[in-house]
């Protein structure tokens, strides 16, 4: 039906009962909805009588949901942490929040957080009411492709332990009789799912956290944050003063939502944190009989969820006009903003139209709060870049109710054991370099579109269109020219693959919101809609010629966004020889691959150590005695991680950032050196595994062989145009072919390359992956961080081994896929792509088994019978080597 024939209770609903900012306004026009109870059980005077401690382990920030799960698992791990709320806890955005719990998403992390957030609300459930409902959720397609989308979630759910299934248009009418299903394809449906009050959730968190020691204190604002210079230089939290006085503590997690970069800004830091304050809407409906057991619903095509509240359903979505709050107001509690029914108007006709008895209902209240979206839709989780002591957890983009206990436990384990025990890298606050972070336009370009795209199908090689060129390099308008498709990692642009004709960027059209015209013609955006598919898309023929360059001439590749450092300092050779699990301690012309693992044995890092030769320095590389590259986007992530290892064990080392110094180009393939000797380049002492400097396009560079068919060209940043266009000018049999990270990606598969972060991550050890044996290694001759771990494995065997699968007549694999073990799902794809090599594609992952040694598991694995599901179909698979 039509939204016009709902419009009379629309107006009936804003003219009786107008949402402002007050609390006895929301208390009036909610009723028990919103919550209210706790504006009358925690009145804002409570903390003025007492007297706070003068110093405690940690103090939490924030006391809404993800500071009270925070408190609470701190309390779990034996700290005794103190919490501190400027008003009253949930008074800023969670006492408003939707309250959904779903237990899958696109991803093995992101499901296990949401999962860990149930499992822990169950078991406060034990004890007290924790505000949990199991009423299940179903996820509507109206489509082919989003009900392929829903196949994909419903085989990662399997092989995670989620319980779900795929249903049709008649069994999703027999479990919600008042949906309209005539155009509906299919659904996932996960009884597991439910809804969490936010009041109660909170009120037992701190129940619970109380009991083992800690301590919260309403009605008290954090006014300045000392700190002190640490080691290295750095800024350290010494102590915090609010209200009530001055608290001594090292640790402080700023978990103030929409308000944690304010309270970055009293540690004197001179970075922010993207996070963008968004005004977020939702509808709750008058009581509808027959609802009160019915799941909750995404029909993300419609762009809204429904939410059972009692006798009501709750209305939300995303609006593509939501506004920014402009001006964060600091004492804001509990408090509203005005609605906008124009804006949230198309959320309501897909509600409509899907449960059709809603155009008879009346509206009981609207509601638009607060809610802090970040760049790429994930928490800022983790330990401030600048700032030592200073952790985050916000930026929960309107999923804090399920993502906070799961979140704040890693958050917890990473302040009391100095790392979380999932890979949390996509979570890490310290993903975003200040280059970006420095960008506010970025921010809210990015934010808004995570936040209009928060229901857009979830496609594997899918691209944003906001926030483009943030980062770039000097090569930059000329790839563009030459046809470059570029993918965005962390800000950066870089080379996916090349079209026949130019794609250039354009400037974000915000889609259409606040009274923006759409771009008319926008040639990348064209290309862009070919990703939009679970198949091959068609640009792949153009990766297919790219690839075969790399594999039978050679290909150029601008890796210029890679990462970075130069190390030095008195105490360096100490340093990166306990470090690395290679030895990269060696003579000077020699580059060497490695991993950085933590105590665990877990890898934290794959990187390239190059040992520099004194005597033979490029300028850009100063006194620096080691070069240490990694992946595209990562150097703030990788060089706080190296500053902190050296820092805490007193080596005398200096970690200097060169991203932005110097430029990487990489030629790919058998014809590589004939390239190199092709621009007059003397090749004669340079080598697979070592590097050196040598003259090209009139510029000194560094080659480096890192095998015989790859050479990286190191140039300084205004050399680098010069260098690229030396090799574009030699003759047509010689010239390489542009290049990009796809074709890349499918011969770094091929060869079983471990990817860093997809392959092998911080809860793999590099015994588990097999790239390390202590036979290989010499046990015993170096010490390295995590070796005690590695030899311990060694010795008492794995539990889980990497496996890399060919799956012929399957269709094409992107990774969360479910790996079939004799008959049974045993792990998860981890990465996928085509192998234009074998004409079928290659899957990538872990498979779980007995306790065994390495080896001898790999020897089983020889015997077994594998398979691949793919949406919910299995294919045959072939184990190959690595």
């Amino acid at each position: 039906m039509a939204l016009s024939n709902m419009m009379p209770h629309v107006r009936s609903a804003i003219g009786a009962k107008r949402v402002l900012a007050r609390p006895a306004t929301v208390m009036k026009s909610s009723g028990s909805p919103l919550h209210a109870k706790w504006l009358c059980t925690h009145p804002s005077h409570a903390a003025k009588s007492v007297d706070l401690p003068s110093e405690a382990d940690v103090v939490v920030i924030g006391g809404g949901v993800m500071g009270c799960f925070t408190l609470y698992q701190l309390a779990r791990l034996g700290c005794s942490p103190l919490l501190l709320e400027r008003s009253q806890l949930t008074s800023g955005t969670t006492w408003h929040t939707n309250g959904l719990l779903w237990r899958i998403r696109p991803g093995d992390i992101d499901t296990a957080i949401l999962n860990i957030t149930r499992s822990a609300v169950l078991e406060i459930e034990k004890d007290e009411p924790a505000g949990w409902t199991t009423n299940g959720g179903l996820f509507i397609a109206n489509n082919k492709t989003r009900l392929e989308e829903y196949s994909r979630l419903f085989t990662l759910g399997r092989a995670v332990g989620v319980p779900c299934e795929i249903l049709g248009p008649r069994e999703v009418s027999k479990i919600y009789p008042m949906m309209e299903v005539s155009d509906v394809t299919g659904a996932l449906y996960s009884p597991g799912d439910g809804t969490l009050d936010p009041s109660t959730l909170c009120r037992a968190l701190v129940s619970r956290a109380k009991l083992l020691g800690a301590k919260v204190y309403e009605g008290v604002s954090v006014t300045n944050i000392e700190t002190e210079e640490g080691v290295g230089g750095r800024k350290t939290i010494s102590s915090i003063t609010s209200t009530l006085g001055q608290i001594r503590t090292r640790v402080v997690i700023n978990c103030a939502g929409v308000w944690s970069p304010d309270i970055l800004r009293l540690a004197g830091s001179q970075e922010t944190l993207p996070v963008v304050p968004m005004k977020h809407s939702m509808v709750v409906m008058d009581a509808i009989p027959g609802v009160r057991t019915l799941p909750n619903v995404r029909d993300h095509d419609a762009n809204m969820c429904l939410r059972v509240q009692g006798d009501s359903l709750i209305i939300g979505g995303y609006e593509l006009n939501a506004p920014r709050w402009e001006e964060v107001d600091p004492n804001f509690s509990f408090g509203l903003f005005d609605f906008d029914m124009s804006a949230f108007s198309e959320i309501m006709e897909g509600a409509v139209h899907r449960v059709p008895r809603l155009a008879q209902t009346g509206i009981k209240t609207t509601i638009c709060g607060p809610e802090a979206f970040t760049p790429d839709r994930k928490p800022l989780i983790g330990e401030d870049p600048d700032v030592s002591g200073m952790y985050h957890g916000s930026g929960f983009n309107s999923s804090g109710m399920m993502m906070a206990g799961g979140c704040a436990e890693q958050l917890a384990q990473w302040v009391v054991h100095g790392r979380p025990e999932l890979d949390m890298t996509a979570y890490d606050c310290r993903r975003f370099s200040s280059l970006v972070r420095r960008q506010p336009a970025w921010a809210w370009e990015k934010s808004h579109e995570s936040y209009v795209k928060n229901y857009s199908i979830v496609f594997p090689r899918d691209q944003p269109l906001a926030g483009r060129q943030a980062i770039t390099d000097p090569l930059f308008s000329i790839l563009a020219d030459a046809g470059c498709f570029w993918e965005e990692t962390k800000g950066w642009e870089r080379p996916a693959f090349f079209t026949e004709t130019a794609t250039p960027l354009m400037d974000y059209d915000w889609r259409g919101a606040f009274g923006r015209a759409l771009h008319d013609n926008y040639s990348y955006r064209d290309v862009l809609q070919q990703s939009h598919t679970f198949n091959l898309p068609k640009y792949y023929k153009q990766v297919e010629q790219e690839y075969l360059a790399m594999r039978n001439d050679s290909a150029v590749i601008n890796q210029s966004s890679s990462g970075k450092m130069l190390l030095s300092g008195r105490g360096v050779d100490e340093a990166i020889d306990w470090l690395f699990v290679s030895d990269v301690k060696r003579e000077p012309g020699f580059a060497t691959s490695s991993l950085v693992l933590n105590t665990e044995g877990g890898v934290e890092a794959d990187v390239t150590v190059y040992t520099l030769d004194p005597d033979t320095r490029l300028e850009w590389e100063g006194e620096a005695k080691y070069l240490v590259t990694c992946s595209s986007g990562m150097e703030p992530i990788v060089s706080r991680l190296l500053r902190d290892l050296c820092w805490k064990h007193d080596y005398n080392t200096s970690i200097k950032s060169a991203t932005h110094d110097v430029g990487i180009l990489t030629l790919y393939g058998p014809n590589s050196q004939q390239v190199l000797r092709a621009t007059g380049m003397d090749m004669s002492s340079v080598h697979p595994n070592r590097h050196q400097l040598a003259n090209l396009a009139g510029t000194q560079v560094r080659v480096h062989g890192r095998s015989s068919v790859c050479w990286e060209i190191h140039a300084e940043v205004k050399d680098l145009l010069a260098v690229y266009k030396a090799l574009m000018a030699l003759s047509d049999s010689q010239r390489p072919v542009n290049a990009g990270y796809y074709a890349l990606n499918i011969i770094s598969l091929e060869e079983g390359s471990c990817s860093w972060n997809s392959d092998i991550r911080r809860g793999d050890t590099p015994l588990e992956a097999g790239v390390w044996s202590p036979s290989r290694e010499g046990e015993g001759q170096r010490q390295f961080i995590g070796q005690p771990a590695l030899l311990r494995q060694a010795a008492e065997g794995v539990r889980k081994s990497r496996v890399l699968l060919e799956v012929p007549e399957c269709p094409p694999l992107w990774g969360s896929e479910a790996i079939v073990r004799d008959g049974t799902i045993a792990g998860v794809v981890r990465r996928a792509d085509h192998s234009f090599e074998r004409g079928n594609p290659l899957a990538a992952g872990y498979v779980t088994h007995a306790t065994t040694n390495a080896q001898t598991a790999r020897l089983l694995f020889q015997t077994s019978k594998w398979e691949v599901e793919r949406m919910g179909r299995r294919f045959p698979a072939v184990l190959r080597e690595f």
